[in-house]
């Protein structure tokens, strides 16, 4: 039988990879395809698009170029740059740091290489966005009288995606928390038991760290089921 790979991690619902050589794999994968890259910024959302124009053969840096149909041009002003990729019902994630511009090609940027790429399936429930106008709010239970608040960033029927300010650690995959309040602008409250699928930190333009959860809804009330379906019509 052959021995697992130590620079591979299986986490549910992904596969990390942090060999070199796996990684260069997947971006050369990117590269030749000229697969589109959606950048994201410190709390996920979407921010621009872009395609891998250069891989260094040392392993140092990458360079991106704006994708032509992108209507913006840079990249989030943060000291990291995630890109996310879907192609073939998968979906790939890599970090990098240190952006900085390139004279690759016109608005390039050049990146360190990232040191590892996350792969996933694609949802099979797409999560649809909460507005920040209408702000909804998770307390988490961790602990005897300890609670972390959190802010919904999208809901779907496989779960929800929650953005945690200030909090250091990242739950294993797996963990389940019985008993999460989801407060609402209109005062009403929810509960709801929710399982950690992945979490992974964010860094905020400001430099300010914090978390973001992906976590799927445990055995989900009528009362819940009908907040999923509010946010998938609107």
């Amino acid at each position: 039988m052959a021995k697992p790979n130590p620079n591979t991690l299986t986490l549910s619902p992904g596969v990390v990879s942090t060999s070199a050589e796996e990684v260069e794999r997947v971006l050369q994968a990117l590269l030749i395809r000229r697969e589109s890259l959606t950048a994201l910024d410190a709390v996920g959302r979407a921010h621009s698009s872009w395609r891998l124009c250069l891989l260094d053969p040392d392993r140092k840096y990458v360079v991106v170029e704006p994708a032509p149909a992108s209507a913006t041009r840079t990249l989030p002003a943060r000291p990291l740059a995630t890109f996310v990729a879907e192609f073939g019902g998968m979906q790939i994630e890599f970090t990098t740091a240190d952006p900085q511009p390139s004279a690759h090609a016109p608005a390039s940027v050049r990146t360190g290489f990232p040191k590892l790429v996350v792969t996933r399936q694609r949802r099979a429930h797409p999560r649809a966005r909460v507005r920040h106008d209408f702000p909804v709010l998770c307390l988490v239970p961790a602990g005897p009288g300890a609670v972390l608040k959190a802010r919904i960033m999208d809901i779907s029927e496989g779960g929800i995606g929650l953005l945690f300010d200030s909090v250091g650690f990242a739950p294993a995959p797996g963990t389940r928390i019985a008993g999460c309040r989801v407060e609402m602008p209109d005062t009403s409250v929810l509960l709801v038991d929710l399982e950690v699928r992945h979490a992974r930190p964010v860094e905020f333009a400001d430099g300010a760290r914090g978390q973001r959860w992906g976590c799927q809804f445990i055995a989900p009330s009528p009362q819940v089921r009908a907040l999923i379906a509010k946010f998938a019509t609107e």
